[in-house]
């Protein structure tokens, strides 16, 4: 019995050929491209509106290693650049304003892409990841201390730890998230076996299909765990040493109810049922997570230098 070809079938073949095309061109990428081994790691992320928050996740990961940052601006009309400025006169960072695309996710994997393109010249390192996720070391090193040494390495994943509000209505001067907010989903929650990325330049790594979560990669440097053993999308593994992400997914509670759930539900197409919800935030902050002092330290410290 012949199968009816539908549109669905079509989109499937097509991705298919896609995905077979973007692995050849993956090989190619790693055959001739620039590969700096020079150490140096560079960070991406995109903002919206997150001026308030900016300043300590950028001292955050300046104070643990991470040598320079590219930013994008998706269309935010806050007052980010006199955030950001500082940072720009010091050479440690730059900042880009989005494509004019009407999908959120075309827009992001584009400035992903063109990140790889440009911070690939210049730095073995890029880490991929939202201005609420903080890369944490073990207490008092620094993020490359823990960097695969391999040269066929495409690049490493990491797990995050979802965090809530810790029913923080606000930061105030002087204090610093990283601090305040100390509850968290638990370990084996579903949602902290997603993972980000840091990628080494120069081995085939390109974004696709609208997947900020980890790049397509050259067979031949796929990425790995923290362990040394390969990366399948199909396995699901949480490694929280020496390196993992701390995702701040609620911020404030005063974040959440006036930018957070709005922007869920812009994502997501519809929001939560009142149950769900409930259910989501108190689990948010079932576990009281206190951060070692080394951490505070550290950024302190790099603020008094700078």
């Amino acid at each position: 019995m012949v199968k009816k070809f539908t549109v669905s079938n079509l989109h499937k073949l097509l991705y298919h050929w896609s995905y077979f095309w973007q692995k050849i061109f993956a090989i190619f990428r790693q055959l001739f491209a620039k590969k700096p081994r020079n150490g140096k790691l560079a960070l991406h992320a995109m903002f919206k509106n997150e001026a308030d928050f900016l300043k300590e996740w950028l001292d955050f990961h300046f104070a643990h290693g991470v040598d320079f940052i590219r930013l994008t601006n998706d269309n935010s009309d806050d007052n980010f650049a006199a955030v950001l400025e500082p940072y720009r006169q010091m050479g440690i960072l730059e900042w880009e304003d989005s494509i004019a695309h009407p999908d959120f996710y075309v827009r992001e994997e584009f400035h992903k892409n063109k990140a790889l393109r440009d911070l690939g010249k210049d730095y073995q390192w890029i880490a991929f990841i939202d201005s609420d996720e903080y890369i944490f070391p073990l207490p008092g090193d620094e993020l490359k201390t823990h960097l695969p040494q391999s040269e066929k390495c495409g690049g490493l994943v990491l797990n995050w730890l979802m965090y809530g509000s810790a029913h923080v209505e606000k930061i105030e001067a002087g204090e610093l998230l990283i601090e305040k907010l100390n509850r968290r989903f638990p370990d084996l929650y579903a949602e902290n076996y997603t993972m980000k990325t840091i990628v080494q330049s120069g081995y085939g790594a390109r974004f696709f299909n609208k997947n900020p979560h980890y790049p397509l990669y050259s067979p031949f440097a796929r990425l790995r765990w923290q362990d040394g053993q390969e990366f399948r999308p199909s396995e699901k593994r949480l490694l929280l040493s020496p390196l993992h992400i701390k995702h701040y997914w609620y911020r404030t509670e005063k974040f959440y109810r006036e930018e957070k759930r709005a922007r869920r539900i812009f994502f997501e197409g519809t929001e939560r049922r009142e149950i769900l919800e409930r259910w989501h935030y108190e689990r948010s902050n079932a576990v009281y997570d206190p951060i070692d002092p080394l951490f505070m330290k550290k950024i302190n410290a790099w603020r008094e230098e700078c």
